[in-house]
C-alpha cells in the first residue's frame, strides 16, 4: 500500500466539505501563514455530515462511517459505526490521536493523515509512510483556533509549504467532537493490541460502534461523556489472520471492565479530574475499550472480552440510575 496516499484521499474529502460549507454548517478560511483552517464546531454548529467527513478523512479513505442507535434503559442515543479496511494504515498510521504539537500549555494533540508523513509520534508508521502526499490533513480536538505556529510546525515536519496544510478542528463539546471521539473504537483496540505484543498486521479488517454522547457545553464534562462512550459503551469486532492461541489469552486483557480495579464503574469525568484533567496522567488500563470480539480467520472461532455498562452510561448521560 506504499503507493496509496491517505492524505490525498483526506484532502479530497475536506475540499468537498469546504465547497459545501453551508450545507455542512462549517467554516473555512485561510490563516495568515496560508494554511486552510476548517472549523467543524468551535464557532459553528457542525453537522452529522461534517462528523462523517471528520471520521472518514481521519481514516485516509480506508474506512466508512455510518450512524445507528443505542438504547440505554428508556433512552435512545445515536451511534457512530465505523467499518475499517487495512486497520494498521487507517487507524494506527493515520487516525490515532497521539501527535503532540507545540509545548506546555499551548500544546495540542494532532491526529489524522499528516501523521503518516511526519512520522513524529510513537504510533506513526508501522511499515507505512505516505510518500505521495503533496497536501496534508491534520485534525485537532481543541477549544481554541489552532495557531499559525502549529500550522508551521505541521508544514515543517511534513516537508510541505504552509499553504498545503489543512487543519480540521472541533472541541469535544459539539456534535462533531462527540462523533469523532466515539469513532475511535477500532483505533483504541489496535493500540491496545500493539501494547500487549500482538501482531497488529494480522488484523485485516475491523468494525466498531459506540454511542454519540448527549451534548453539554462544558468541555470537561463533555470529555467525560464522550469517553464514557468508549470505556463503557463501545463494541469493537476485529478479524485477524492469527491462531486461537494468539488471540484467546489476550482478548480478556484488553478491556476496561469489572476486573479493572477501583475506577471501573465511575463516569470518566470524575476519573479525569482525579488525574488532574491531564490525559497523559490517565493509566493505560483505564484508557481501554469496553467490549472486544476478535475472530480468527484461521479457525473461524470468535473470542470475547469485556462488557457494556449501561448503568454508568445512564448516570453519565442522563443523571439517573437504571431500574433494578
Amino acid at each position: 500500500m506504499q503507493a496509496y496516499s491517505v492524505n490525498q484521499a483526506a484532502v479530497a474529502m475536506v475540499k468537498d466539505a469546504i465547497a459545501r460549507s453551508d450545507e455542512f454548517q462549517i467554516k473555512a478560511w485561510q490563516a495568515e501563514c496560508g494554511s486552510t483552517m476548517v472549523d467543524m464546531g468551535l464557532t459553528c454548529p457542525g453537522s452529522w455530515k461534517a462528523g462523517q467527513v471528520f471520521v472518514e478523512a481521519g481514516f485516509g479513505g480506508m474506512g466508512k462511517a455510518t450512524y445507528g442507535r443505542f438504547d440505554i434503559g428508556a433512552f435512545t442515543v445515536p451511534t457512530i459505526d465505523v467499518w475499517v479496511d487495512h486497520p494498521v494504515l487507517a487507524v494506527v498510521a493515520s487516525q490515532a490521536g497521539c501527535w503532540e504539537l507545540g509545548k506546555g500549555e499551548l500544546a495540542m494533540i494532532g491526529s489524522g493523515p499528516a501523521r503518516a508523513v511526519a512520522l513524529a509520534d510513537r504510533w506513526a508508521g508501522h511499515g507505512y509512510r505516505d510518500t505521495e502526499a503533496t497536501e496534508v490533513v491534520v485534525q485537532i480536538q481543541t477549544t481554541k483556533v489552532p495557531s499559525d505556529e502549529l500550522c508551521l510546525e505541521v508544514a515543517k515536519l511534513c516537508n510541505v509549504s504552509p499553504e498545503k496544510v489543512y487543519v480540521v478542528f472541533a472541541p469535544t463539546a459539539c456534535l462533531v467532537g462527540a462523533i469523532q471521539v466515539a469513532s475511535r473504537t477500532v483505533e483504541q483496540v489496535m493500540i491496545k493490541l500493539f501494547l500487549h505484543g500482538f501482531d497488529i498486521h494480522s488484523v485485516k479488517t475491523g468494525y466498531g460502534t459506540a454511542p454519540v454522547a448527549p451534548l453539554v457545553h462544558d468541555e470537561i464534562e463533555m470529555m467525560g461523556r464522550a469517553n464514557d462512550a468508549l470505556f463503557y459503551g463501545a463494541t469493537t469486532v476485529l478479524y485477524a489472520d492469527a491462531p486461537d492461541e494468539a488471540i484467546e489469552p489476550i482478548v480478556k486483557r484488553l478491556c476496561f471492565d469489572v476486573n479493572s480495579g477501583e475506577y471501573w464503574g465511575t463516569p470518566f469525568a470524575g476519573i479525569f479530574k482525579s488525574f488532574g484533567s491531564n490525559w497523559f496522567n490517565v493509566p493505560d488500563l483505564i484508557d481501554s475499550p469496553a467490549k472486544v470480539i476478535i475472530n480468527s480467520l484461521q479457525t473461524g472461532r470468535s473470542f470475547l472480552g469485556g462488557q457494556i455498562n449501561n448503568e454508568v452510561l445512564s448516570r453519565s448521560y442522563f443523571g439517573v440510575s437504571l431500574p433494578k
